[in-house]
């Protein structure tokens, strides 16, 4: 089969590879559309949980076209997406419910082949049927907007908060749909970007500011004591240590962009300490493709404007430097 391949770090192929075999427990799914995450990006600049070489992609639908023997709730032809992440569900975090933890956890498109390829195996217990009337496009969307259900779960909306973003990248952009129809009375968006800012105030943002010397004066004016929720979804490390400063007293701070490993930043204890500051982090997700689905199949969050490209296999190279470029949102792929 054709699949993309990162045999270092930043290093990118596409070569002929054999076709995954189907262990008992899993399922073969022939890839329909696949979508590049700022994830992928940190995977290819070894700066992430990764090893090489390594077929990439964890955000896929497809159609089953095999089963292991032991598997019993799947059917050939089903439409499927798959949580790319597998937990034993036998160690300390799995028992208490945060496989996202998990002592042995692996990854599809991580650590473990993935869905930038023809076909791909995949354990049949986190695989997912999908309702016929999803498009492939709103399939692809169901594990990034998985992981958006689960800040909100590690979060606490309440009516009438005041919201900042950093960031209307499609993350960004999930998390401002999100938001605004939990409760927030305001959803303030900062990116370099107009364009972007332009969408995030089409998808529900009160208002998107640009980033830039005036900025911090335009958030003042916003919520003149802070915010109650600030959220990065940028991952840059200059940009996660100044966003304390936006951040109102019992406020909760939400990191929810992939910064590299190994970079470091500035707080003061005190500040957080001081101002009863409530520190987040939302790793992956944790069992949150279900209502991912239903968000999705009740027309709640709207995924096809993010989409700025759909390439096919061939064209991934380009499509993925100009997604590190900034120079798209969110880039699909057709195996």
């Amino acid at each position: 089969m054709q699949a993309i391949v990162f045999p270092a770090a930043e290093r990118l192929t596409v070569e002929q590879i054999p076709d995954p075999i189907c262990a008992p427990d899993e399922v073969i799914v022939q890839v329909t559309q696949s979508g590049i995450c700022g994830t992928d990006v940190h995977i290819y600049r070894n700066e992430y949980l990764s090893q090489f070489p390594l077929t990439p992609g964890h955000e896929f639908t497809g159609n089953i076209v095999e089963i292991g023997a032991a598997v019993r709730d799947f059917a050939i032809g089903d439409r499927v997406a798959v949580d790319p992440n597998i937990a034993c569900g036998e160690c300390e975090f799995c028992r208490a419910l945060q496989p996202n933890h998990c002592l042995n956890w692996q990854g599809v498109g991580v650590t473990r082949p993935g869905g930038f390829a023809q076909y791909v195996a995949a354990p049949a217990r986190v695989t997912y049927k999908i309702p016929a009337e999803l498009t492939d496009t709103q399939a692809a969307f169901i594990e990034p907007l998985s992981c958006v259900v689960h800040a909100l779960n590690r979060l606490r909306v309440n009516p009438g908060d005041d919201v900042l973003i950093f960031g209307a990248g499609p993350m960004g952009l999930l998390l401002t749909q999100a938001l605004r129809r939990s409760g927030a009375a305001q959803v303030v968006v900062v990116d370099k970007q107009a364009q972007r800012l332009r969408m995030a105030e089409q998808m529900g943002a009160t208002i998107g500011i640009a980033a830039g010397p005036d900025s911090a004066a335009q958030l003042k004016d916003r919520a003149a004591s802070g915010f109650h929720i600030v959220i990065d979804a940028t991952g840059a490390p200059a940009v996660i240590e100044r966003a304390l400063d936006y951040l109102r007293p019992r406020g909760q701070y939400l990191q929810f962009g992939v910064a590299p490993i190994g970079k470091s930043i500035a707080w003061e204890p005190y500040r957080i300490f001081k101002n009863d500051w409530t520190i987040i982090g939302s790793f992956a997700l944790s069992f949150t493709f279900q209502p991912a689905i239903a968000w999705l199949r009740n027309n709640v969050i709207d995924v096809a404007p993010l989409v700025s490209h759909i390439l096919p296999l061939s064209e991934f190279g380009n499509g993925f430097q100009q997604f590190m470029d900034g120079k798209t949102l969110k880039v699909h792929v057709k195996p």
